[in-house]
């Protein structure tokens, strides 16, 4: 058994973590070079049952993304469903 594996037994959340990067690598590189939402990610690994208690803990998984270089940020702006209509930034995968 691995380190990572040992770590994720004992700590839930290291797993989500992975789950969640590991998800939102994949998302990226299936939408193909269009801009997605952050909402548009969180709402589809939902789906798949990889969520945080807090949906904000999804904010170090896109920046740690966008560090590795997975993600960058678009200049198409998003309708926030959970941000009361508010604009923000969309992704695309690199």
């Amino acid at each position: 058994m691995t380190q990572q594996t040992i770590e994720m037994l004992e700590n839930p959340r290291v797993a989500v973590d992975v789950d969640a990067l590991g998800f939102l690598r994949t998302f990226a590189r299936k939408a193909n070079g269009q801009p997605f939402s952050a909402e548009q990610v969180t709402g589809a690994a939902a789906l798949k049952g990889i969520e945080f208690q807090d949906r904000r803990a999804w904010g170090s998984v896109f920046t740690q993304a966008a560090r590795e270089g997975y993600i960058r940020r678009s200049d198409v702006l998003f309708s926030r469903a959970l941000g009361n209509g508010t604009l923000s930034p969309g992704w695309v995968g690199v």
